[in-house]
Protein backbone atom coordinates (compact mmCIF):
# COMPACT_ATOMS: atom_id res chain seq x y z
CA UNK A 1 0.00 0.00 0.00
CA UNK A 2 1.68 3.47 -0.64
CA UNK A 3 -0.03 6.22 1.09
CA UNK A 4 -2.15 8.83 -0.63
CA UNK A 5 0.34 11.23 0.71
CA UNK A 6 3.17 9.65 -1.40
CA UNK A 7 1.88 9.79 -5.04
CA UNK A 8 -0.75 12.41 -4.90
CA UNK A 9 1.87 15.39 -4.80
CA UNK A 10 3.60 13.18 -7.56
CA UNK A 11 0.21 13.33 -9.69
CA UNK A 12 -0.21 16.93 -8.68
CA UNK A 13 3.29 18.45 -10.23
CA UNK A 14 3.27 16.46 -13.22
CA UNK A 15 -0.23 17.59 -13.91
CA UNK A 16 -1.40 14.13 -13.96
CA UNK A 17 -4.17 14.35 -11.11
CA UNK A 18 -7.25 15.01 -13.27
CA UNK A 19 -7.03 11.56 -15.06
CA UNK A 20 -6.78 9.30 -11.65
CA UNK A 21 -9.76 11.80 -10.06
CA UNK A 22 -11.71 10.77 -13.47
CA UNK A 23 -11.18 7.42 -12.49
CA UNK A 24 -12.22 7.63 -9.26
CA UNK A 25 -15.23 9.97 -10.42
CA UNK A 26 -16.06 7.38 -12.91
CA UNK A 27 -16.30 4.17 -10.37
CA UNK A 28 -18.23 6.21 -7.94
CA UNK A 29 -21.12 6.61 -10.66
CA UNK A 30 -20.68 2.63 -11.30
CA UNK A 31 -21.07 2.07 -7.85
CA UNK A 32 -24.14 4.40 -7.59
CA UNK A 33 -25.79 2.55 -10.48
CA UNK A 34 -25.35 -0.66 -8.90
CA UNK A 35 -26.93 0.32 -6.17
CA UNK A 36 -29.84 2.55 -7.29
CA UNK A 37 -32.14 -0.11 -6.76
CA UNK A 38 -30.99 -1.54 -3.48
CA UNK A 39 -33.33 -1.30 -0.91
CA UNK A 40 -30.64 0.54 1.85
CA UNK A 41 -27.17 1.37 -0.67
CA UNK A 42 -30.04 2.82 -2.92
CA UNK A 43 -30.47 5.81 -0.33
CA UNK A 44 -26.54 6.29 0.09
CA UNK A 45 -24.55 9.17 -1.28
CA UNK A 46 -20.54 8.58 -2.47
CA UNK A 47 -18.02 11.43 -1.38
CA UNK A 48 -15.66 12.09 -4.19
CA UNK A 49 -12.81 14.59 -3.81
CA UNK A 50 -12.27 17.41 -6.60
CA UNK A 51 -8.45 18.51 -6.86
CA UNK A 52 -7.06 22.08 -6.67
CA UNK A 53 -5.64 21.22 -10.06
CA UNK A 54 -8.84 19.45 -11.90
CA UNK A 55 -10.50 23.12 -12.47
CA UNK A 56 -7.39 23.82 -14.57
CA UNK A 57 -7.66 20.99 -16.90
CA UNK A 58 -11.10 20.34 -17.03
CA UNK A 59 -14.88 21.37 -17.60
CA UNK A 60 -15.83 20.30 -14.08
CA UNK A 61 -19.58 21.00 -14.77
CA UNK A 62 -19.61 19.39 -18.04
CA UNK A 63 -18.01 16.22 -16.57
CA UNK A 64 -19.77 15.65 -14.14
CA UNK A 65 -23.48 16.38 -15.69
CA UNK A 66 -21.94 13.63 -18.28
CA UNK A 67 -21.60 10.86 -15.75
CA UNK A 68 -24.71 11.33 -13.91
CA UNK A 69 -26.33 11.21 -17.34
CA UNK A 70 -24.15 8.04 -18.53
CA UNK A 71 -24.68 6.14 -15.93
CA UNK A 72 -28.29 7.42 -15.07
CA UNK A 73 -28.25 8.14 -11.36
CA UNK A 74 -29.63 11.05 -9.07
CA UNK A 75 -26.70 13.70 -9.03
CA UNK A 76 -27.92 14.21 -5.47
CA UNK A 77 -25.93 11.19 -4.44
CA UNK A 78 -23.01 12.39 -5.19
CA UNK A 79 -21.51 14.36 -3.21
CA UNK A 80 -18.53 16.29 -4.14
CA UNK A 81 -16.08 17.62 -1.82
CA UNK A 82 -14.17 20.97 -2.74
CA UNK A 83 -11.21 22.55 -0.78
CA UNK A 84 -10.71 25.92 0.34
CA UNK A 85 -7.90 25.41 -1.64
CA UNK A 86 -9.73 25.83 -4.67
CA UNK A 87 -11.33 29.00 -3.66
CA UNK A 88 -7.95 30.91 -2.76
CA UNK A 89 -6.57 29.92 -6.44
CA UNK A 90 -9.37 30.54 -8.82
CA UNK A 91 -12.06 32.17 -6.19
CA UNK A 92 -14.83 33.19 -8.62
CA UNK A 93 -14.88 30.29 -11.29
CA UNK A 94 -15.14 28.10 -8.17
CA UNK A 95 -18.13 30.18 -6.75
CA UNK A 96 -19.77 30.12 -10.03
CA UNK A 97 -19.14 26.53 -10.45
CA UNK A 98 -20.31 25.44 -7.49
CA UNK A 99 -23.70 27.55 -8.06
CA UNK A 100 -24.29 25.70 -11.34
CA UNK A 101 -23.15 22.45 -9.72
CA UNK A 102 -25.99 22.85 -7.32
CA UNK A 103 -28.44 24.14 -9.61
CA UNK A 104 -28.48 20.80 -11.75
CA UNK A 105 -28.76 18.66 -7.90
CA UNK A 106 -25.66 17.91 -6.77
CA UNK A 107 -24.68 17.93 -3.39
CA UNK A 108 -21.55 20.05 -2.17
CA UNK A 109 -19.39 20.04 0.50
CA UNK A 110 -16.65 22.45 1.48
CA UNK A 111 -13.81 20.03 2.48
CA UNK A 112 -10.69 20.46 5.00
CA UNK A 113 -12.73 23.54 6.59
CA UNK A 114 -10.01 25.24 8.83
CA UNK A 115 -7.00 24.09 6.96
CA UNK A 116 -6.69 27.32 5.06
CA UNK A 117 -6.33 31.23 5.50
CA UNK A 118 -9.47 32.28 3.68
CA UNK A 119 -12.42 30.63 5.36
CA UNK A 120 -14.64 32.63 6.89
CA UNK A 121 -14.38 35.17 4.08
CA UNK A 122 -15.46 33.18 1.68
CA UNK A 123 -17.78 31.24 3.42
CA UNK A 124 -20.55 33.98 3.06
CA UNK A 125 -20.81 33.62 -0.84
CA UNK A 126 -20.42 30.09 -1.21
CA UNK A 127 -23.77 28.44 -1.17
CA UNK A 128 -22.43 24.99 -0.26
CA UNK A 129 -24.55 22.06 1.58
CA UNK A 130 -21.85 20.47 4.36
CA UNK A 131 -19.07 21.71 5.91
CA UNK A 132 -16.05 19.05 6.76
CA UNK A 133 -14.19 20.18 9.26
CA UNK A 134 -10.35 19.23 9.28
CA UNK A 135 -9.01 17.13 11.46
CA UNK A 136 -6.45 19.08 12.97
CA UNK A 137 -8.88 20.23 15.24
CA UNK A 138 -9.08 16.71 16.67
CA UNK A 139 -4.80 16.30 17.48
CA UNK A 140 -3.34 16.48 20.66
CA UNK A 141 -2.57 19.88 21.51
CA UNK A 142 -1.10 22.02 23.96
CA UNK A 143 -3.83 24.19 22.87
CA UNK A 144 -6.19 22.25 23.60
CA UNK A 145 -9.34 24.05 25.08
CA UNK A 146 -8.53 26.74 22.56
CA UNK A 147 -8.85 24.21 19.58
CA UNK A 148 -11.99 23.25 21.17
CA UNK A 149 -13.74 26.26 21.43
CA UNK A 150 -12.94 27.06 17.54
CA UNK A 151 -14.40 24.03 16.76
CA UNK A 152 -17.48 24.76 18.23
CA UNK A 153 -17.87 27.85 17.25
CA UNK A 154 -17.70 26.82 13.29
CA UNK A 155 -20.19 24.17 14.26
CA UNK A 156 -22.20 26.49 15.35
CA UNK A 157 -21.93 29.08 12.81
CA UNK A 158 -22.54 26.02 10.39
CA UNK A 159 -25.89 25.38 12.04
CA UNK A 160 -26.44 29.31 12.05
CA UNK A 161 -25.94 28.86 8.02
CA UNK A 162 -28.22 25.87 7.92
CA UNK A 163 -25.27 23.50 6.86
CA UNK A 164 -24.71 20.18 8.23
CA UNK A 165 -21.19 19.62 9.72
CA UNK A 166 -18.81 16.16 9.07
CA UNK A 167 -15.72 16.26 11.52
CA UNK A 168 -12.84 14.69 9.82
CA UNK A 169 -10.51 12.42 12.11
CA UNK A 170 -12.49 10.99 14.72
CA UNK A 171 -10.83 7.69 16.24
CA UNK A 172 -12.23 7.41 19.85
CA UNK A 173 -15.22 7.02 21.73
CA UNK A 174 -13.95 9.96 23.45
CA UNK A 175 -14.17 11.63 20.88
CA UNK A 176 -17.72 10.66 19.48
CA UNK A 177 -19.28 12.02 22.97
CA UNK A 178 -17.06 15.07 22.83
CA UNK A 179 -18.21 16.02 19.03
CA UNK A 180 -21.62 14.96 19.82
CA UNK A 181 -22.14 17.50 23.08
CA UNK A 182 -21.22 20.59 21.03
CA UNK A 183 -23.50 19.27 18.43
CA UNK A 184 -21.85 17.64 15.54
CA UNK A 185 -24.20 15.40 12.69
CA UNK A 186 -21.76 13.21 11.37
CA UNK A 187 -18.60 11.96 12.62
CA UNK A 188 -15.99 10.57 9.59
CA UNK A 189 -12.85 8.12 11.23
CA UNK A 190 -11.14 5.10 12.12
CA UNK A 191 -13.59 5.02 15.18
CA UNK A 192 -16.00 3.71 12.92
CA UNK A 193 -14.01 1.85 9.93
CA UNK A 194 -10.23 2.38 7.61
CA UNK A 195 -10.77 2.22 4.59
CA UNK A 196 -12.50 -1.30 3.11
CA UNK A 197 -13.35 -2.57 -0.35
CA UNK A 198 -16.83 -2.27 -1.28
CA UNK A 199 -17.55 -5.85 -0.80
CA UNK A 200 -16.47 -5.54 2.91
CA UNK A 201 -18.43 -2.21 3.37
CA UNK A 202 -21.75 -4.14 2.04
CA UNK A 203 -21.15 -7.36 4.59
CA UNK A 204 -20.70 -4.43 7.08
CA UNK A 205 -23.28 -2.33 6.90
CA UNK A 206 -26.28 -4.64 5.55
CA UNK A 207 -28.72 -2.71 7.62
CA UNK A 208 -27.17 0.51 7.00
CA UNK A 209 -26.58 1.47 10.34
CA UNK A 210 -22.28 2.31 11.51
CA UNK A 211 -20.81 0.55 14.15
CA UNK A 212 -17.17 1.17 16.04
CA UNK A 213 -14.68 -0.82 14.35
CA UNK A 214 -14.81 -3.01 17.50
CA UNK A 215 -18.41 -4.30 17.27
CA UNK A 216 -18.64 -6.23 14.03
CA UNK A 217 -21.59 -6.80 12.26
CA UNK A 218 -22.71 -10.18 10.97
CA UNK A 219 -24.82 -10.18 7.54
CA UNK A 220 -27.25 -12.54 6.77
CA UNK A 221 -26.28 -14.47 4.01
Amino acid sequence: MIPLAVFIPILEEHGKIWQLDYHIWEMACRLLKSWKDDPVFGSYRISVNISVKDIYYLDLYEVFTHLVEEYKIDPGHLELEITETVFMDKPKEAILLIQRLKEYGFTIAIDDFGSGYSSLSFLKDIQADILKIDMEFLRKTEHQERSRIILRSIVALARELGMPTVVEGVETSQQVRDLAQIGCDIFQGFYYSRPVPVADFEERFPDGLARPWSEPVQAEK
